[in-house]
């Protein structure tokens, strides 16, 4: 790349206390960016994820002034404290770093398809906001996964159509994945973003296959995941370099509103 040009559409900021996580501070991450030619990165608090309760931009907000606008926020929605999450990010309205929401039906304990999530689909579609999720498939190693399978959310995304949303890790893997794909296959409004360790062959090939590069954004879930993990994996894809391009910058420009400039990827 000639100039930092990726969107990283799935990262966290802060700490997260049940398990070991790499700490980075912000210059030493955008020292990191600017080496891997990521632009920008759209994140939520995985701290406030875990806890549950507030909308999580007390750090993001930090985090977003000290990068000068490179790292940007997504808003958590908990429905079990949903008054609290909504007044937080209406608050945020008009804020240049709040680019979405984050929901995450198996770490906030709720399915995906409960009512409870109804105030966050109308406020997305309200402020003209996308809805990114965790989701992934069912397992047996992990039963609340359980809550986020992929066609959970299906009643949500007819229901609001014109709410961009984001299937976070393309529903996992197996079953998880291939309703992830039909969803985005039939629903205009419906994208993937393949963060996570997702270490299927051929993962991006059957991806563009399954719902063409237009619907597919680039995401590391840093810092679980170094971003060489998946940058790699699109640039050695037999894809074009439109298709390259799409994945790893103008997809995530287009849901997340984020106004493109004339940089491009070196040839």
């Amino acid at each position: 790349m000639s100039q930092p040009f990726i969107i990283d559409s799935h990262t966290h900021i802060g700490l997260y206390g049940r398990l070991p996580c790499p700490e980075m501070s912000v210059p030493e991450r955008l020292a990191m960016m600017d080496r891997l030619g990521i632009a920008l990165a759209i994140g939520s608090d995985q701290e406030a994820l875990a806890e549950g309760g507030h909308a999580g931009l007390t750090l993001a907000r930090r985090a977003y002034e000290e990068s000068r606008g490179r790292l940007l926020a997504q808003g958590i929605f908990d429905p079990r404290a949903a008054n609290r999450c909504l007044g937080e990010l209406n608050d945020a309205l008009g804020w240049a770093g709040l680019r979405g929401l984050k929901i995450h039906p198996t770490m906030h304990a709720t399915p995906a398809d409960a009512p409870s999530y109804a105030p966050a689909w109308h406020f997305a579609a309200a402020h003209d906001l996308p809805i990114m999720t965790h989701s992934w498939s069912a397992s047996a190693h992990n039963p609340a996964q359980a809550l986020s399978t992929p066609e959970r959310f299906e009643p949500f995304i007819k229901q609001f159509p014109g709410v961009r949303f984001v299937l976070g890790h393309a529903g996992g893997r197996g079953r998880g994945r291939a309703e992830a794909v039909r969803l985005a296959r039939t629903y205009s409004n419906v994208y993937l973003d393949f963060a996570g360790d997702i270490f299927c062959h051929r993962l991006i090939e059957n991806l563009v296959a399954g719902v063409t590069a237009k619907k597919i954004l680039f995401g590391s879930d840093f810092p679980w995941l170094r971003p060489e993990a998946h940058l790699t994996r699109v640039l050695l894809a037999p894809l074009s370099t439109a298709e390259q391009a799409d994945i790893l910058r103008h997809n995530a420009a287009r849901v997340y509103k984020i106004e493109e400039t004339p940089c491009s990827p070196s040839t």
